[in-house]
């Protein structure tokens, strides 16, 4: 059979292994003995915090460069990362990721902050669209605290939207497949389309609230069966961050999901931060100002940071020792958006705030049930918008006019 399969049966099997890999758990694989996982459970008390989330993958994988003094050769290069997967027979086998950059390069300290704010968005929203809502980039730029964003801080931003847009994956042995006895090596994005609105065609003045993201298949699956973790901080701790602190926090809040002491080769953590620097002692210097860096603003997950040789060879080896762990709690609700809203209550008085419409409460909750937590901040971004390029007289009568388009967009009514 095999290559004489129908195209049906052909699309069903290739479904059936995108859905399994995108169904991977939190497994921690390790690459090397010395790396030590525990995953019994500790004393410590899960922290009760509101917090924010992020994929499994993108917390590992190399994705951004930081260093402008970085050698040119460096470039184009993709960046890689390794580890080891159980195979056929219980063996172990190398996986390699690698991440190709976009025509605009990898991006660095205001893309890794970009995607970060991307994804809490769409978590707001119920990761369940197609699309990320994200209004207009001065939305964006207001979400990160910037309120007066200059030309280039727009330009940069469109091109840190590109960047995320176009730069590829590719996993060899990504994952072994028992069903069919097979490695599968895989090629994916994070993102697609992007639309801006404007009511002018040149310039960025008269930014229309229609600005949408459009999120690839992979990364709505991946949202909708193994979901996202809690990273134990919130984005204001996030924010304040340097672009390698926030980069290791992403890291080591997915590796203390299961690990109270994390040990890696320094050479080979590089290689997952990135940490590119000539000599190696300079990479040990990097590392051991970042890790202190988070301890200074205390970080809430991390106890200690020590720098080691293995008694074996010699080789440098990073210690990093949990303090405490987020609650690891199921993923984004899957069913009905009505249940992405824990409090409906909540939600009613964010419109009453929006709107200084009081007396249509009963209205307002019938909105919020029907659309949900992220038809309401959909919603809510939109009359943002409207509110920052005119004047709008009666906010509760535009409100109703973007609910009602919203419900009409997903099929229900109203009531």
């Amino acid at each position: 059979m095999g290559h004489r399969d129908k195209p049906k049966q052909a699309r069903e099997r290739a479904t059936d292994i995108l859905e399994k890999w995108r169904a991977r758990g939190k497994e921690d694989h390790t690459a090397i003995a010395e790396e030590q996982d525990h995953d019994q459970q500790d004393d410590f008390l899960p922290l009760n915090l509101p917090l924010d989330r992020y994929d499994f993958d993108l917390a590992e994988f190399p994705l951004f460069r930081f260093y402008k003094n970085r050698l040119a050769t460096r470039e184009r290069e993709p960046l890689v990362y390794t580890d080891t997967i159980t195979g056929r027979d219980g063996e172990q086998v190398v996986r390699e990721w690698k991440v190709y950059p976009s025509v605009f390069g990898f991006g660095g300290s205001s893309t890794q902050t970009l995607l970060y704010d991307l994804l809490q968005l769409y978590i707001e929203q119920g990761a369940r669209e197609r699309y990320i809502y994200f209004g207009t980039l001065r939305a964006l730029f207001q979400r990160q605290g910037n309120r007066n964003p200059s030309r280039r801080d727009y330009e940069r931003m469109r091109r840190d939207i590109d960047i995320l847009r176009s730069c590829d994956f590719q996993g060899k042995n990504a994952f072994w497949d028992g069903k069919r006895r097979a490695y599968i090596d895989m090629h994916w994005r994070l993102f697609g389309t992007v639309c801006y609105a404007k009511e002018e065609p040149y310039g960025i003045v008269g930014e229309l609230p229609s600005g949408a993201l459009e999120v690839s298949d992979v990364l709505q699956q991946v949202a909708r069966t193994r979901g996202f973790f809690a990273l134990g901080f919130t984005s204001q701790f996030f924010r304040d961050l340097k672009p390698l602190e926030k980069r290791l926090a992403l890291y080591l809040a997915k590796k203390f999901l299961s690990q109270k002491l994390h040990r890696r080769f320094v050479d080979d953590l590089a290689k997952a931060l990135p940490i590119e620097a000539a000599q190696p002692f300079h990479v040990r210097m990097i590392l051991k100002e970042t890790a202190h860096g988070l301890l200074d603003k205390h970080f809430p997950l991390l106890a200690s940071f020590a720098l080691e040789q293995s008694p074996r060879d010699s080789r440098w080896l990073a210690a990093f020792h949990r303090k405490a762990r987020p609650k690891f709690d199921a993923p984004l609700p899957r069913a009905a958006a009505r249940a992405l809203a824990p409090n409906l209550a909540f939600l009613v008085d964010r419109i009453v705030e929006a709107t200084g419409d009081a007396k249509s409460r009963a209205w307002w909750e019938q909105c919020a049930q029907t659309l949900g937590h992220g038809g309401v901040d959909r919603a809510l971004g939109q009359l943002r918008g409207a509110c920052e390029t005119q004047h709008v007289k009666r906010r509760g009568a535009l409100l109703t006019k973007i609910f009602q388009d919203l419900a009409c967009e997903r099929g229900v009514t109203i009531h």
